[in-house]
């Protein structure tokens, strides 16, 4: 007799109510140890026709299941349970051990058909204690949670835990016959969705190994896009350092989903990933603030996710990079302003081998003016530009730039009183151009911060720009005569 049968007997005492309570708590208990990411409500019934006992809920997933637990463990009595509340695709979870082994032939059957998962807890907790040894197996705990059906018994478990966790080490070295084996146990269990998510994890890993994506074994039609749930797995489990590896990852990833996910800079895999992808990744704005969100690395850029955007951070600064406009990245602490003066400006700007198109700058006084280079001019070495910054005095601060890219096809603007940087309309950029363009406008850098840049997206040769610009004393020079 389990801890529920225990439970179960004491209902006649004199306070069924805290019975069904302890119950219920039993319940919930195993359901965490078998989910730590679900958020369960005990509803005022028990063992109700149509009433749930618990709703499961996941926030990042936006997934509800409704439980309806049962005191009886008669296959004939849960065949009709069935039927009844198939309609919500539940898990019907009795709490006594099943009788009349045919039966329960005939109420898997009946179960898998109607999507409705019929497990009781240590069948489900059976899934999530070996996730430990085997971290998919936290994966596929969440998956049978959401998207279970079918007869759950603890001989399932094991075997299906076993398919599973064999399947994504087989994956990784391109071996067919368990990662099959994985796929199929994944569709006999799981509703089409979420055996979708295990078999496009499997998809990911086997590209990952180099091999072919038509040679994947039993499934067809799988994406190699990950969602954030096997991603955030394969970033936290993954032990090989290949970049190829992760360029093939990589390949099947997008930075609006890499930012659904919460990394920390600690993750190498996350550096690893990143670092590959610099030239796949798109993002349509950037920041830079001068409060780090972690020094302990130095003067290195170290990755990392949070609240919904890249970013690196150094000892001296961070700089995040975001799918969506710059307000998106409006959640910093602090925003410093960054104008500096005009030749501090053409100085970063030299240094980083940039050509400047457009400027907007400021008096001590309030003056202001937006300046635009002629065509097929630079404007370091134009003459007007450089009789307005006399007119505009010493002073004069830099507000904006605009830095072409591409052979001018496209323009990245920097904001640099925000210290942000995005492009025109719904334009976006490679992590690399923004690496390369944007953050050396935006923040005065050490050489050895540069030589960090440089290294993750390697600069253009300055002769190989469209305008060749002056060294950075020159330019200073002529605008101070």
């Amino acid at each position: 007799m389990n801890d529920f049968s225990i439970a179960i007997s004491d209902l006649v005492d004199d306070d069924p109510v805290r019975n069904v309570e302890s119950i219920k708590n039993a319940v919930i208990s195993k359901l965490r140890e078998s989910d730590a990411a679900v958020r369960i409500e005990s509803t005022d019934y028990f063992n109700h026709t149509y009433a749930p006992d618990l709703v499961l809920r996941w926030d990042r997933d936006k997934e509800e299941r409704h439980v309806y637990l049962r005191t009886s463990g008669n296959p004939a009595y849960l065949r009709e349970d069935v039927a009844v509340v198939a309609e919500r695709k539940p898990i019907l979870m009795p709490l006594a051990p099943l009788r009349n082994r045919e039966q329960s032939t005939e109420l898997g059957s009946e179960s898998a058909d109607a999507g409705t998962l019929v497990a009781d807890p240590a069948s489900l907790y059976g899934i999530s204690a070996g996730k430990r040894e085997r971290p998919v197996l936290g994966l596929l705990s969440r998956a049978v949670l959401q998207g279970g059906r079918g007869l759950f018994d603890q001989a399932r478990a094991r075997s299906t835990s076993d398919a599973v966790g064999l399947g994504f080490v087989a994956a990784q070295q391109a071996e067919p016959e368990l990662t099959r084996d994985a796929v199929v146990a994944a569709e006999s269990l799981l509703d089409p969705a979420h055996a979708g998510q295990l078999t496009r994890l499997l998809h990911a890993v086997w590209l990952g190994s180099g091999a072919p994506a038509t040679s994947f074994p039993g499934a067809t039609g799988v994406t190699a896009e990950l969602d954030a749930a096997g991603l955030q797995l394969l970033l936290d489990i993954a032990i090989t350092d290949e970049e190829d590896f992760w360029r093939r990852i990589g390949s099947g990833v997008s930075l609006e989903r890499l930012c659904e996910i919460e990394v920390g800079a600690t993750s190498e895999n996350l550096q690893r990933l990143v670092r590959v992808n610099l030239d796949h990744f798109k993002a349509k704005s950037c920041r830079i603030s001068d409060e780090p969100f972690m020094v302990d690395y130095g003067s290195e850029p170290r990755w990392f996710t949070n609240s919904g955007v890249l970013g690196y951070t150094t000892d001296r600064y961070r700089a995040l990079f975001s799918t969506g406009p710059i307000s998106s990245l409006d959640f910093m602490e602090s925003i410093e302003d960054g104008s500096v003066e005009l030749v501090e400006l053409l100085d970063r700007a030299t240094e980083a081998g940039l050509n400047i198109s457009e400027l907007v700058i400021e008096s001590s006084t309030g003056g202001r003016i937006d300046y635009k280079a002629p065509r097929d001019s630079d404007i370091y070495s134009d003459e007007t530009l450089q009789e307005l910054s006399h007119a505009l005095g010493r002073q004069s601060s830099v507000l904006s730039a605009v830095v072409p890219i591409g052979g001018g096809s496209r323009h990245l603007t920097c904001d640099l009183t925000k210290r942000a940087a995005s492009g025109r309309t719904v334009a976006r950029f490679y992590l690399s151009e923004l690496l390369h363009n944007a953050v050396p406008l935006l923040r005065s850098l050490r050489p050895s911060e540069r030589v960090f840049l440089s290294e993750f997206a390697p600069m253009h040769d300055i002769h190989d720009l469209p305008i060749r610009l002056r060294s950075s004393s020159e330019s200073a020079r002529e605008i101070e005569e």
